[in-house]
């Protein structure tokens, strides 16, 4: 691979991620085929990456898409969605603010408190006191797959659509089944954060033949290909330097996850023996691609808060994130308006985001980074008082 070596120095900052790229020699291979054919997007390398993909994931139609916010907008639009649409707020605020871009309204529902995932009994209240529901978007949170069999049984009973924000989970299972083969359509994201990397794009994956044509032409302004477009699109299309990258990243997607979940694992031996650390529960038929690594910090039981912890971190040269604090409707952009109202219904969502701490984790990560993170955590947590009085002093008065 085509990455820079792991060993750890005190004078730099561990980072939360590193793009895992495909072998540069490969790259430059099929950068020369795009030279050959003059064609830079939506050419063969697009086309090629769709179909490896809808066979990977499982007959299944892919459309390739700029990035995943932008398949999610014009997969709502391909819908006609009408009215409402339920969705978690733990999740990144691209899931909601595709809604929005589409002139729906975002209703709230909360998340399981094991899994973090939407919980289909609060999908089912909402619908119940609810009848301009057209769609509930369920979101894949970290790559740890959904229960889609009861979101889809809740979408047959209401007749509404059911579509997947799985910007996380290309190459997650749910009971043996591949991501992207569930509910109506689904997004996936290949950012440099993602386990396929195209440096920016995205992919749809849809079981119905008229979902996929017009996700094709909506891409491409609507436009058939006599310009006159049936429908308003956007440009969304993924350029063949793009689908270059996705191409190669896609050959090491497997060795991506194996590594990714033996990473988790490795933390998982040395953190659960320390008090107040509590991890995302996988079901037991699932895989998840651990796209990002989130843990709770339990402020009694560990000695200090998350947030105490996430500054000392940072001092000891360790680069963290807090997913997903604020949730999405506590943040300014939807409080006023779609988030205050749901306040009180999201208790899980509310309590989880308050503990979340995202540790670091990449494709090729070694286990002296995991290690040094993970003995690093344990000196906090047995000088909790000390570190927490030190966090105290620096706040501001």
């Amino acid at each position: 691979m085509n990455n820079e070596s792991n060993d750890i120095r005190s004078d730099e900052m561990i980072p939360f991620t590193k793009p895992t790229l495909p072998p540069l020699n490969e790259y430059k291979s099929r950068l020369e085929q795009l030279w050959k054919t003059g064609q830079v997007t939506n050419g063969p390398l697009v086309r090629e990456t769709e179909a490896l993909l809808g066979y990977y994931i499982g007959n299944v139609r892919c459309v390739a898409m700029a990035n995943c916010t932008i398949g999610l907008v014009l997969a709502i639009k391909a819908l006609g969605l009408k009215g409402a649409v339920v969705l978690p707020s733990f999740t990144f605020f691209a899931t909601a603010h595709s809604l929005i871009w589409n002139g729906l309204e975002p209703v709230f529902a909360d998340i399981d408190e094991h899994t973090w995932n939407l919980a289909p009994a609060s999908v089912k209240k909402v619908l119940e006191q609810r009848r301009d529901v057209s769609a509930i978007l369920g979101v894949h949170v970290f790559g740890n797959p959904c229960q889609v069999e009861e979101l889809e049984a809740l979408a047959r009973q209401y007749d509404i659509k059911l579509l997947f924000d799985s910007a996380h989970a290309l190459g997650s299972e749910s009971s043996g089944k591949k991501v992207g083969a569930f509910g109506d359509v689904e997004v996936f994201s290949l950012s440099p954060t993602k386990p396929v990397v195209a440096a920016e794009g995205g992919v749809a994956s849809t079981s119905h033949e008229e979902l996929a044509k017009a996700l094709r032409y909506g891409r491409d302004y609507g436009n058939e290909g006599d310009y006159d477009p049936s429908f308003i699109g956007l440009n969304a299309r993924l350029s063949e330097l793009h689908a270059a990258m996705a191409l190669g990243s896609f050959e090491m997607l497997e060795r991506n996850i194996k590594h990714r979940n033996e990473v988790v694992s490795r933390y998982k031996s040395s953190l659960s023996l320390i008090p107040g650390i509590r991890f995302q529960r996988i079901r037991e038929k699932d895989r998840s691609t651990y796209k990002d690594l989130t843990v709770l910090i339990e402020t009694e039981e560990f000695g200090m808060s998350r947030d105490a912890l996430s500054w000392w971190l940072e001092r000891e040269r360790i680069d963290t994130r807090k997913y997903y604090s604020p949730p999405v409707h506590r943040t300014r952009a939807y409080w006023d308006r779609w988030g205050k109202y749901r306040d009180e219904e999201l208790h899980v969502t509310n309590r989880i985001s308050e503990y979340v701490l995202s540790l670091p984790i990449w494709s090729h990560m070694d286990d002296d980074i995991v290690d040094h993170v993970c003995e690093t955590i344990n000196t906090a947590h047995e000088t909790a008082k000390k570190i927490d009085a030190l966090y105290r002093k620096s706040l501001p008065n």
